[in-house]
């Protein structure tokens, strides 16, 4: 990637990015996805599955590109179900190719994104962002929340803030060579829909 390719994102989690909530039925199977991609630029979320009633007898097999992995192999990941409640993925993924339900449902269950943002290998170039009434923070660990540091802004109090900042250079490499590296993007006050990144 050039210098000159720069792209943006803005965090956005969405319960039924994959799935609305609806019965599986047909004795489980392939479910029918809305899409298959996360975002845009190989960006990911961890996986979501909502159930509305006692699910926690089914699993669901999810088959997709974890966020970052360069290898180009599929990452198989079995969830199990929840009782009127939720269940997440351990993996983050940029895309699914398919979800297997091991049955039916008991209710209705939906399919989305949950979750800090994770960045493929890429170059954190600045971002702009909205303070929330406390101070937080905007932190970027590598593979985890607990993860070495890569970038850590702390941020005003101030509701009404807009901050923009430029890294100087080439910006900040989210990953060291490793073809499976990412970068996880974690934020304290500052709500997800009110910070753009740009990276490149």
């Amino acid at each position: 990637m050039s210098t000159s390719d720069v792209w943006a994102i803005t965090p956005s989690t969405s319960a039924t990015l994959y799935r609305a909530a609806t019965t599986i039925t047909g004795g489980g199977g392939e479910l029918e996805l809305l899409t298959n991609d996360a975002g845009v630029n190989g960006i990911g979320y961890k996986v979501r599955f909502t159930s509305a009633a006692d699910d926690s007898g089914d699993t669901f097999t999810i088959v997709g590109q974890k966020v970052g992995d360069l290898t180009g192999t599929a990452t198989t990941e079995v969830v199990t179900g929840a009782d009127s409640s939720t269940a997440d993925s351990t993996n983050f993924y940029s895309y699914i190719q398919s979800i297997t339900a091991s049955g039916d449902s008991t209710g209705t269950v939906s399919i989305g994104t949950t979750g800090s943002l994770a960045l493929p290998r890429t170059r954190i170039r600045g971002f702009q962002y909205v303070a929330a009434a406390s101070a937080g923070s905007i932190v970027f660990n590598l593979n985890s929340t607990s993860g070495a540091e890569i970038l850590k802004v702390n941020t005003p109090a101030g509701a009404t803030i807009t901050q923009q900042m430029s890294i100087p250079g080439a910006g900040i490499l989210t990953t060291r060579s490793n073809n499976t590296d990412f970068a996880i993007m974690t934020l304290t006050q500052i709500g997800e829909s009110l910070i753009t990144v740009f990276c490149g």
